[in-house]
């Protein structure tokens, strides 16, 4: 049986490398005083590697486990070839059941909303000037990121949608919006030309 033993100690730029039969080696290592330490692999007498290969750590011998299962047979891997490019990423999408997530318009939001009996209300915690206003947009944002899985709109997507469910004058909610970014209960999420928000986790979250 041949053999392979390796050791560096930590404190000195040298590493110990004895490889010859396992009797020697192991004679070289007891001369060496490193008997306990190190690490001896087992080359194998020229059968499979795999099937005789242990390892010693620390004077520890840990043997090779065979794998769980049966012995993979590449013949059944199944072939799929394609020409790059070939692939329509959205039908594979939805055949797995993957969902391309869409910014709604302000045509879908208007319409759920719609459905509401009552305005929702803001955040029983928080100090606002504009309950109405604050609870709509809230709801807004709510069903953005939860709904239609986008992490924010553009600014006049969110104008709007409010439009007609607020006593605020319409030249004024643009400001509005932007002074709820400041009290950090919106984020600013830039694409393109176009300016957008979305919510902070702890405002939409808030009871």
């Amino acid at each position: 049986m041949r053999t392979c033993f390796r050791f560096r100690p930590t404190e000195d730029d040298v590493e110990v490398l004895i490889e010859g039969e396992d009797d020697w080696v192991s004679q070289w290592r007891a001369e060496l005083g490193l008997s306990d330490i190190g690490w001896l692999e087992r080359l194998g007498t020229g059968g499979s590697v795999d099937d005789e290969s242990e390892e010693v750590s620390t004077g520890s011998v840990v043997a090779t486990k065979p794998l769980p299962g049966p012995t993979p047979d590449p013949s059944k891997v199944v072939t799929v070839r394609r020409t790059i490019g070939d692939m329509n990423l959205e039908e594979e999408m939805v055949r797995l059941g993957i969902f391309k997530s869409e910014s709604p318009t302000v045509e879908s939001l208007i319409e759920i909303l719609d459905e509401y009996d009552e305005a929702p209300l803001p955040p029983s915690s928080g100090i606002t000037t504009e309950p109405v206003l604050e609870g709509w947009l809230r709801e807004v944002m709510r069903l953005a990121v939860r709904r239609f899985g986008v992490m924010g709109l553009p600014v006049d997507v969110i104008i709007e949608s409010l439009e007609g469910r607020h006593d605020l004058d319409e030249d004024l909610v643009e400001n509005w919006i932007e002074r709820q970014y400041e009290l950090g209960k919106l984020v600013k999420v830039y694409g393109g030309e176009r300016l957008g928000y979305g919510p902070a986790p702890i405002w939409l979250d808030a009871a």
